[in-house]
């Protein structure tokens, strides 16, 4: 009998990938194409629609021509915002969740009490309403990247979102997980834009003659999946153009939904029939984005090189530098702080900028272990890993280092693949998802630190790691200001 295959679009920061999924999770088959963002100003980052349109339509048709899935999942970068009119045309680019182009916008809410970040989506569908005149505002569309690609496969006939996605718009204000009538009244949005509210693995109608999209989670969501953590406590990171690091906490609902003293924000880790499941995140803004800069400089002259960094370069170097291209994520919220590099001197090469970076990732990894055990109240003892940076071991060990706990890896670094496959397989399989997920067979490899968390040479790194910090905060003060 030939194996059940369920089709994950992941649509990810620089490209849209397609993948062919058995009910093992094993990827069977892959494909890509290239997303690329535009940057016209700084602290400006969005996309075109038509370019995503076209690269989801390019790795659907391929797949499609190879084998005939039994189902469709999305997964996607969050909080990045469409907006379109009812017959499918775009009313402007769509904007990154890196954009920062609305964040006065979010001051003036502060002030009258509505907490929205600038890496949200509400305070950016705002501003691509007022690109139309107010009387059409009615007739537009609102939309993640799921709700976007899920209007383009179903022939524009499903405007709808799943709870992960929704609840990181800034439009829900509650544990309820409603839709917040004040939020739109301050935006001057009305409800008539916004997509259905789903369970995260569900019926989201049918796409590409007949076949059932069952699955749409965003991609921390779906990588938190991917990598096996569905019981309360268990935690992973992934390095992508930022980092995020996610725990399990429960099906008890958070107080409020609002940033938690250390910097970390409650989220929901998936939904599916009568259960939410919570979560709690940490984010680092600029992580991956600052290799991808090491790369454009020609400071860095491949990814290859960066695999050759020497995982025991902070023995021996005091230079540092801190990665913060739009800033700096938990546990400060500094969006004015900008990288840092620390500690020149006429001996330092290409390739100790390189490793001094890697090693700030993963001082950064330590920050949001540290915030998230904080916040949640249960210590994370032990922490998966996906994103394309590990595959680099010198790095991975660097991350082990500076945590101070066992990293677990799986063979796949594309968790958030997986993890939409498994909303689709379990659907089809009839079966919850923590049932689902305990029948498969999948051990990781796991990577030891080599100094022990506590010890005074642990202690010292951290210490030196913050103070370097220190040096970019508030770069540009009026960003600073924004806090919520």
């Amino acid at each position: 009998m030939p194996e059940r295959l369920v089709l994950s679009i992941d649509v990810g920061s620089s490209s849209i990938r397609g993948s062919l999924v058995d009910e093992h999770l094993s990827i069977a088959s892959v494909w890509s194409a290239p997303l690329r963002a535009n940057t016209p100003v700084p602290n400006f980052v969005d996309y075109d629609p038509f370019a995503i349109a076209s690269a989801v339509e390019q790795v659907c048709d391929a797949a499609l021509a190879t084998a005939r899935p039994a189902a469709i999942a999305i997964t996607n970068q969050r909080a990045t915002t469409a907006m379109w009119r009812s017959d499918g045309e775009p009313v402007g680019p769509v904007l990154s969740w890196m954009d920062l182009r609305t964040a006065p916008m979010c001051l003036a809410l502060g002030e009258k009490g509505i907490s929205i970040a600038p890496n949200q989506s509400a305070t950016k569908a705002a501003f691509l309403a007022t690109l139309v005149p107010e009387e059409e505002r009615p007739d537009l569309r609102f939309g993640t990247l799921d709700t976007f690609v899920l209007w383009q496969l179903t022939g524009g006939q499903v405007h709808a979102t799943d709870h992960t996605n929704a609840a990181m718009t800034g439009f829900i204000q509650d544990v309820g997980l409603t839709w917040d009538a004040q939020v739109l009244a301050e935006l001057g949005l009305p409800e008539s834009i916004l997509p259905q509210l789903r369970q995260s693995a569900g019926d989201f109608g049918h796409a590409l003659g007949g076949i059932p999209v069952l699955g749409m989670a965003g991609d921390q969501q779906a990588s938190l999946l991917g990598l096996g953590c569905l019981a309360e406590g268990q935690a992973k990171i992934t390095f992508g153009t930022g980092t995020m690091l996610d725990q399990v906490i429960g099906t008890l609902p958070p107080p409020d939904t609002r940033r938690q003293p250390h910097g970390t924000f409650p989220i929901v880790a998936y939904s599916q029939g009568d259960s939410v499941v919570w979560g709690s995140e940490g984010i680092a803004l600029a992580t991956g984005s600052m290799i991808n800069w090491l790369l454009s400089t020609g400071i860095l002259r491949s990814v290859e090189d960066a695999n050759r960094a020497d995982p025991d370069f902070r023995s021996a170097s005091d230079l540092r530098v801190v990665p913060a291209n739009v800033g700096l994520g938990t546990p400060e919220w500094d969006f004015g702080a900008r990288s840092v590099i620390n500690g020149l001197d006429l001996s330092t090469t290409s390739a100790d900028i390189v490793a001094a970076t890697l090693d700030a990732i993963a001082q950064i990894a330590a920050d949001l272990v540290e915030a998230t055990a904080a916040d949640s109240g249960r210590e994370i003892g032990r922490l998966r890993a996906d994103g394309a940076m590990c595959r680099n071991g010198a790095f991975v060990q660097m991350v082990a280092d500076a945590c101070g706990i066992e990293v677990e890896l799986f063979e796949t670094n594309e968790a958030s693949t997986l993890g939409a496959a498994l909303l689709a397989h379990a659907e089809l399989a009839g079966a919850g998802l923590p049932e689902y997920a305990a029948s498969l067979s999948r051990k990781p490899r796991v990577v030891s630190p080599r100094t022990p968390r506590g010890s005074s040479l642990w202690h010292s790194r951290r210490d030196a790691w913050h103070a370097a910090k220190e040096l970019s905060r508030e770069s540009i003060p009026e960003l600073s200001a924004v806090h919520f």
